[in-house]
């Protein structure tokens, strides 16, 4: 498979896993490889396509997933949901299914040691899109808000040290456990448009999802700080607790924590141009991760967002 994991690469591991007979799917590493080896347990069971596959009723998978996480960030191994990228359609979409779900995860921080300084600063931020997303989405209850907040903490307590000395097992260790809770407040919750934007830029530029995050989650937040003040105060006490306690205060953190980690980067660092802009305000409005976005967007919003980030 391929970062980014498309179909194609779950239609071929899924006939593999077919030819197999009976086994069980073992995914390890990142989201990538969490989210495909989850999509061809399903796959398997049903056959045909990806796309075909998402607009039926599957039936279970057969082959339990046990999960191993090389990486925290996105905390597949908690969640039934797998991101795919349609190969026809340049889009990420999604398989979802109660069946594959992981039977159980390892989470082992030694496992995750030896990834590079790069992928453990993208996925970092991932831990915190989730969990800020999360915390203000328009499904957040008094549960996910608990669990969110934790994992915001893990990560501002945590990650810039992960990224500076990567064998900090400490840091590790609380950076893999906020990554399991930030998913774990997502799933109940839901997130936002810093998604919804960021895996069209992602699908489209074949960049780290995490880095399309971190691309667009300061713009976002302002865009959302209308209906979510309250709560960005929240997240600015945490990321910066000696300043300012104000909804802007979250934004300036937020952008502090990404230069610290290195992944200051626009969609034009990115590789985007002009010509793009377009395909990724229509490939954004069709992602339906917006709808627990605390404020709606539509294809205007989207294009002004895309455009702040430029």
């Amino acid at each position: 498979m391929e970062p980014n994991p498309t179909d194609l690469n779950v239609e071929a591991g899924a006939q593999k896993l077919r030819d197999l007979g009976d086994a069980c799917v073992v995914p390890i590493g990142g989201g990538s490889s969490m989210d495909c080896g989850k999509s061809i347990a399903l796959l398997a069971a049903n056959g045909g396509t990806v796309e075909e596959l998402q607009t039926s009723s599957p039936k279970e998978a057969k082959a339990p997933v046990i999960a191993v996480p090389t990486t925290a960030g996105t905390g597949s191994e908690t969640n039934s949901a797998c991101v795919i990228t349609n190969t026809r359609l340049g889009r990420k979409t999604y398989v979802m299914h109660p069946s594959i779900t992981p039977a159980f995860a390892v989470l082992d921080a030694d496992l995750t040691v030896g990834l590079p300084t790069y992928p453990t600063a993208t996925c970092g931020f991932d831990v915190l899109t989730h969990a800020v997303e999360a915390f203000v989405s328009a499904g957040a209850s008094a549960y996910s808000d608990a669990i969110a907040l934790e994992a915001i903490a893990k990560v501002a307590d945590n990650l810039r040290d992960v990224v500076k000395d990567g064998s900090n097992i400490e840091a590790r260790s609380q950076m893999l456990l906020g990554s399991a809770m930030a998913a774990i407040a997502f799933n109940v919750s839901g997130l936002g448009s810093v998604h919804g934007t960021g895996h069209a830029i992602s699908a489209r530029l074949n960049a780290a999802h995490g880095q399309t995050l971190a691309t667009m989650l300061p713009h976002v937040m302002d865009y959302n700080m209308s209906e979510r003040e309250d709560k960005y105060i929240e997240v600015a006490k945490l990321l910066a607790p000696s300043g300012p306690a104000t909804g802007t205060a979250a934004i300036d953190a937020v952008l502090q924590i990404r230069s610290d980690i290195g992944i200051d980067r626009s969609i034009s660092d990115l590789g985007g141009d002009d010509n793009l802009l377009e395909v990724l305000v229509e490939d954004a409005v069709a992602d339906p991760v917006n709808f627990s976005n605390p404020r709606p967007v539509d294809a205007d919003a989207i294009r002004k967002l895309y455009q702040a980030a430029w």
